[in-house]
Parts: structure tokens; sequence; C-alpha cells
């Protein structure tokens, strides 16, 4: 212990005598370090833990792949009839459960907030092996009565947040979606549900659906044609998700079949029943849960944890070659130890430990780095009702990561050059020259190979960065046909207020009316379905002189709206004209189509005048008449691109973004929006307010940050690769000095000494290019799927890489060879 003790004072008084190379190797490991910890931090939050339940290793998820004659809300929805099935009748599952999240209006104290929610069956819990932390649960007898079990169960982070953990909460009444409600218990610390990413704030029992989800009147809980509910399950003893599949599939067949002897199947065509018998019924491992989160950021989180790795190898390259060149010159004071007794694992192990503590160091900075780097990231991120559970303070699991990170790091670039620098030949050494001791061929050229690697990552990093940014800028011009300018978005749900249809419709006229009237606003409309947000509502059509061959996509995405909607929008008509006030009726019959919908079912005729109808089946009724034709716009994002589009009156009770174009910035409508929303009703709750560069903003936001931090670490590893390469540079032209310093007395020009060394750096750079644009070329292939507008392997962004690449090693060695150039003769060969 003692002699370790001592190598550490050792270590820390040579670090203290070389402050310049100390700063650069701790902060090239510092920023190496912090960007793995930081995504890891991520990655690990979102793609590694299992769910703190009850055996999560047993859990599976259920969903469905092919036909299925039907509607669907949602990733992965079920029908709550097949729930029912499934939980009664499938050999393999221990239990089964559902649930669906959905938003609620919850007033208490007579102030209204809007929250996540999570509507569960009565097993929830108990399948979960979830205990109360107050009060109690739901159990199977809250499944028994529809719209008979008015009790919350809260979070306890909602509890702690809301109710300041106040144990009188139970028993007390509150309001959720404007109808009484009893709160009888708060779920365990630590339980935030199946989605390890976002917790609801309140459970509520699935069969008060009517109460949480009251614009769903079209929707029956026996509906067998409407999915809507997830479906999570616990395998018995003996099964797994493999074995498991076969005998689920089977009675996913046997109820199929007798669906199809239901009315609902009476009109489909032979085609359809013969797809909707192909259907299959999945599973997965549920062990650690289901987030749309994560599957809209894993394959982000992946490559950018690639890309920090090659940073980190950057780095410590970089920090490999600093402590070779320190090793050199320290050949002198190694001799002389070796000379007196030394082992050469003595010198090693001392070697190591300075190694150990630039890494140590490097890793506390980096540690904090990333604390820093995950809160900007996690910023980024779009507030939604639902609390976000991603932390940016690193826990055990980010503490052991960093740890291992660090000591491995130590390990990797302190070791080689301890091994190297500790076999001096003591008595060449010693009566060396000071000249010659500079290094070796065998050392240079170590060296000069860490420095290949180095431009190669580099190359790779680059060029990937570069094909993420310009897919992004490619996104972000596509072509919206929407003016986005000057245009405001929020939303309003009156019916999570207790509003009826007629309430509501009166409320959006309202709102309307007071918005276009005020100070600054050009126009004002509203929608259903907000657009370029990734949402979606589409249905099957019949339309009119068009027979559909087997197999045809006859869906069309649709949209409903309040007259002025596309003058606000400023999507121009092609033909035909905008809804009036006299068809925002109840079951209206008129319909607007964009152009996409027109050329595909009227090309080379006018839609005008023509007829549609919802649904597929021959005797659709075509009652629904095409009124007008708009151009083209987007409706989930960018990537999605241009759908057949058809647009109805809006009425009744729904959710709706409003949209307000104003006269000048955009930022000066949130304030009038408050306040005409607080005019007419003051408790209504207003939502996902921003302007609609904001929305696209926040739909690209996976290759926002792809982008944004593949250039970040694409500039910092040709940052350190620049470095490396000056330090090589450098240090041949020291070693070179004398022979330099011959050439120059000889009458050789400077611009002569600049080429030869130049010439070096270009011969390492070209060594490195030729490995590093092969490796580009592959990764281009690899990340093609997640590239929009853009080949993986873009010779233009190729070239512009090898350009920037080539000038920064340039500028790197540029430095050394114009000293080089300078040195003077004489004192070169006193130097001797």
């Amino acid at each position: 212990m003692s002699t370790v003790l001592g190598d550490l004072r050792l270590a820390l008084r040579g670090l203290r005598r070389s402050p310049l190379f100390s700063i650069v190797a701790i902060l090239s490991l510092a920023l190496g370090i912090g960007a793995n910890t930081a995504i890891f931090t991520l990655l690990d939050q979102i793609l590694l833990r299992k769910l703190p339940v009850k055996a999560p290793d047993e859990l599976v998820m259920l969903y469905q792949r092919g036909f299925h004659n039907g509607s669907n809300m949602g990733s992965r929805m079920h029908s709550y009839p097949l729930y029912q099935d499934l939980q009664t009748r499938a050999e393999p599952l221990a239990e089964v459960m559902c649930r669906r999240l959905i938003a609620a209006s919850v007033s208490i104290d007579n102030r209204t907030e809007r929250v996540g929610a999570e509507i569960v069956s009565g097993n929830y819990f108990s399948m979960l092996g979830v205990t109360p932390a107050l009060g109690r649960v739901f159990s199977p007898q809250d499944d028994q009565i529809f719209k008979g079990h008015p009790v919350v169960v809260l979070s306890y982070d909602y509890w702690t947040t809301r109710f300041a953990r106040d144990p009188g909460v139970l028993g007390r009444k509150i309001l959720v979606n404007d109808y009484p409600m009893e709160i009888v218990g708060v779920s365990a610390r630590g339980f935030s549900g199946l989605d390890p990413t976002e917790s609801p704030q309140i459970r509520v029992p699935i069969l008060m659906k009517d109460v949480m989800a009251p614009s769903w009147e079209w929707l029956h809980m026996d509906d067998r044609r409407a999915r809507w509910v997830q479906v999570f399950a616990r395998l018995k003893p003996g099964y797994t998700v493999e074995s498991a599949r076969a005998p689920l599939q089977g009675l996913f067949t046997q109820i199929r079949t007798y669906e199809m002897t239901l009315p609902a199947a009476k009109d489909w065509s032979k085609y359809s029943r013969e797809q909707f018998m192909k259907g299959q019924l999945l599973l997965d491992s549920a062990a650690m849960g289901y987030s749309d989160l994560r599957n809209d950021f894993s394959t982000a989180l992946i490559v950018l944890m690639s890309m920090v790795g090659l940073v980190l190898l950057i780095a410590c390259a970089n920090v490999a070659n600093l402590l070779i060149a320190r090793g050199f010159m320290r050949q002198r004071e190694l001799a002389v130890r070796l000379s007196l007794g030394a082992s050469r694992g003595r010198l090693v192990r001392q070697m190591l430990v300075e190694s150990l503590v630039l890494s140590f160091i490097g890793g506390l900075i980096g540690l904090a780095l990333a604390v820093v780097l995950t809160r900007g990231l996690l910023a980024l991120a779009p507030a939604s009702g639902q609390p976000l559970l991603i932390r940016a303070n690193p826990d055990w699991r980010i503490l052991a990561f960093t740890l291992v990170l660090t000591f491995g790091t130590g390990i990797i670039f302190g070791l080689l050059p301890a091994l190297r620098a500790s076999r001096p030949d003591p008595w060449t050494t010693l009566k060396d020259t000071v000249g010659s001791i500079a290094g070796t061929g065998g050392s240079l050229f170590l060296r000069k190979g860490l420095v290949t690697a180095q431009v190669a990552l580099s190359f790779l990093l680059l060029f990937g960065a570069g094909l993420f940014v310009r897919s992004l800028q490619n996104l972000k011009t596509t072509e919206t046909g929407v003016a986005l300018d000057n245009l405001v978005t929020f939303q309003l749900s009156p019916v999570l207020s207790g509003y009826d249809a007629p309430r509501t419709v009166q409320l959006y006229r309202q709102l309307l009316e007071r918005l276009r009237s005020a100070a600054g606003v050009k126009a004002a409309a509203l929608a259903t379905v907000p657009i370029l947000a990734g949402n979606e509502w589409d249905s099957s059509l019949s339309v009119e002189g068009h027979t559909s061959a087997d197999g045809e996509d006859m869906q069309a995405f649709m949209n409903s709206l309040s007259p002025g909607y596309f003058d606000t929008m400023k999507i121009p008509f092609l033909e035909g004209r905008d809804f009036t006030q006299m068809d925002a009726k109840k079951d209206s019959t008129v319909a607007i189509v964009n152009r996409a919908f027109a050329e595909h079912f009227f090309p080379g005729h006018s839609a005008v005048g023509k007829h549609i109808g919802f649904g597929g089946g021959p005797k659709t009724k075509l009652d629904i008449e095409i009124v007008g034709v708009v151009a083209n716009s987007l409706y989930e994002g960018p990537r999605e691109g241009i759908h057949r589009q058809v647009f109805v009156p809006n009425w009744g009770n729904n959710s709706a973004a409003f949209y307000v174009r104003m006269q000048t910035a955009s930022s000066a409508a949130y304030s009038v929006i408050r306040s005409e929303v607080k005019q007419i009703d003051s408790a209504m709750p207003v939502y996902e307010l921003k302007t609609l560069e904001s929305q696209l903003d926040e739909t690209l936001l996976t290759d926002r940050l792809i982008a944004m931090l593949s250039a970040g670490f694409g500039l910092l590893a040709t940052l350190l690769a620049s470095v490396g390469l000056y330090g090589v540079m450098a240090f041949v032209v020291a070693r070179r000095r004398k022979e330099l310093g011959i050439r120059l007395a000889l009458g050789a020009q400077p611009r002569f000494v600049i080429w030869l060394v130049m010439r070096e750096v270009l011969l390492l750079l070209a060594i490195g290019l030729a490995i590093g644009i092969p490796a580009a070329m592959g990764l281009g292939r690899y990340i093609s799927a997640q590239l929009y507008g853009i080949h993986g392997n873009d010779p233009w962004m190729a070239g512009w890489t090898l350009l920037l690449l080539t000038l920064v090693s340039a500028a790197a060695g540029l430095i050394p060879a114009h000293r080089a150039s300078r040195i003077d003769p004489i004192l070169a060969l006193r130097y001797e």
C-alpha cells in the first residue's frame, strides 16, 4: 500500500510539473468520458432498465399484425372483447391485464389542470405486484359494473407534488373530467407504470371509459372492430415467449373464425376475409415495459453511443501520443533508475498510476460535463401532460459505468506507452546525445499509427455528421404546403370539462369570433387533428365511379375543420369552395379533398360534385359530396410525405387544435389567446401553446438530436485528431532538428524544409483517409434508413468532408513545419 501511495504522490508531482501536458490530457479524456456518460445515461434509462415490478422477465406484451378490418387507435392496440377472451382462454398466460394512456382534466379546490391518466383493468396492480403506499389499489372487484367504479389511485409523485404527501387525501372527492371521483389510494413509491420514461399522475378503472374518454361516444366496449387498449400478460411457469406463440396463435385463429360470423363481417369481400384470417397474434418480452419514446429514440441513441465511443478512442489515442512523447523525454531518468536496480515492472506500474490519475481526474470532470449535457438534451424534449421520468443526475448504475469506463480508459491509453518507455537500454541511452534520444523509429511508427487511426475515425465521424446535418436540412426545407410564419397553435378539450356537443360547438364559434377580432390577429381556425405533430386519423372510403381492386389501399387521412381553415393556413383552393357555417352540423354531407386524392381517384376529371362514403363494403352509402379541392399539404410530418386527405366540417365535442395567424411576431399571440379563452371560461386549460414552427421542430426532434450531437462529436473528434497530428509533427521536427539544421546550413530554402514536414503530414492524412473513406461508406449504408433526401454514400458529402479534414490537418502540420523552417543551423549543430 505504501508503494502505491508513493507512486500516487510521484504521479501528482509529475503532473504538476507539466501543467500544459496535464491540462490537454485531462480535457481530452473529460470530453470523451463525459460524452459517453451522457449518452449512456439516456440509453440506460430508455433502453436497458427492467421495470421495478414483480418478476419482470415473466411479463409479455401482445400485439397483432395483418388486416384488422376496423378502427385502430394507437400502437399495439386490441379490442376490449379480445382482451377478455385472452384473459379467460389463453392457456400459456397466468394473468392478463389491459390499459390505455389518456389525457384528463382534474379539478381540485376550484383549480383545473390537465394531467396524464391511465385507465386500467382491475388486476393491473396485483399482476404487477404493486402495493399501495397509502390506502388501497384496484382489484378485480373494480371490473364489475360499467361506469360504476368512480375511484382514483394517485401516483406517488403526483401525491407528493400536488398534495404534499397528505394522508388526508384518502376519501377525498375530486372532479375528473367534471365527474366526481373518490381518491382511494396512492401507488407505491418508485412505481411509474409500464412506460419507463413517462408516468401517469392518476389511474382509473377501465370500466369508467365513458367518463375518461367522453368524446368517444361511438366506441362501445363490446365492439370487436375497435382496437383501443394495450394488453400485457404474465407467462405461466414453463412457458417462454417462443413456446407461447403457437398456442396463442391457435386461439387467435379461433377467435377470428368466430368474428367472421358476426354481423360486422357480413359485407366483407372474399379477399378481405382471406386477409383477415391471415392475421397474427404476436408477443414480445415486456420486462422493460413499452415506451413510445424508446421506439422514437432507440436507433438514435445507438448511433450516438457508437459515435461517442469513437470520440473516446480518439481521445485515448491522443493521450497515448502525449504519454509516448513524455516517456521519451524521461528516458534518461528511467535509464538511471534501471541502472540503480529498479525493475521494469516497477516503472510500468508507476507510469500506469500516472495514466490512471489522469483518467480519474478526467472522469470526475467528465461526470460533471455529462450531467450538464444530459440536462441540455432533456430540455429539448417537448413538454407533455405526463412528467418525463428520465433523470440527468447519475445513480449507482451511471456511476459504475463511468468508473469502469474511466479505469478501462486509463489502462488502454497508458499501458502501451508505459511498456515502450520502460525498456530503454541504460548504457545506450546514457551515452547518447540529446538529439538522438528523442525517439526511435519504432516509437515514431507507433505515434504515426495512432495519428492515422485518429484521422480515419475523424473522417468517419465527420462524414456521418455531415449526412445527418444535411438530412435535417432537407427535412426542415421540405415544402409543408402551409405558411409557417407568424402562425400559433394551441389546443382545448372542452369535453374534459363537462361540455356536451352543442356547448362545445358554441364555445368554438365564440372563441374563433373573439380571436379573429382581437388586435394583431389576421385569421383563426381550428382542426380536430393537429398537423405536423405525428398524429393520425385515417378511414377506409368508397369512391363514386371507382371499383377497388383486391388489396388496394382505399385509406385516406381525415381531418375535421372550421370554415376559414385553408385561408388561415394559406392553402390555396384549386377548385370548388370552402366550408360555410351552414355546413358545420351533425352528420354533414360535404367534404373537401386534396390534390393527391383528386388525382388518384379522378385522373383527368374534376372531383367537385363527386361522392364518397365511409367504409369499404358494397353497401356503403355514397352520401358525401366533394365541394372543393385544395393543394397538397403535409399531415404528420416531412418524413411521411403527402397523403390522400379528406376534410369534413367540424361539429361535436371533440378536442381541437386552434391556429391563429398574426400580423406580426407570433409570440405576441400567447397573451391574447390566454386572455380570450379566460374571458369565455376561466377554468378551461389551454395546452400545447406554441408556434407551428416549434411544432415542426418537436416532430423532427430525433433528427435534430442526431444532427446536433453528431456534428458536435465530429468537430470534437477532428479537433482532437488535429492536436494529435500537431504533437506528432512537433515530435518529428524535434527528432530531426540536427538534420534540418544541416540542410539549412548547406543552403536549403525554408520552403523546402516546410515541404519536407508537410509531406509527412499529407502521407499520414492519405493513409488515414484510405482507411476512413471505405469505413465511412459502410457507415452510410448502415444509417441510410435514418436519412432523408440524401444517400448514405453521397459523393459530395465525402468531398466536403475530405476538404475539411485536409484543411484542418494542413493547419495542424503547418505550425511545426514553419517552426522547422526557422531553425538556426548554428544552434542546431551546437545542440550536439
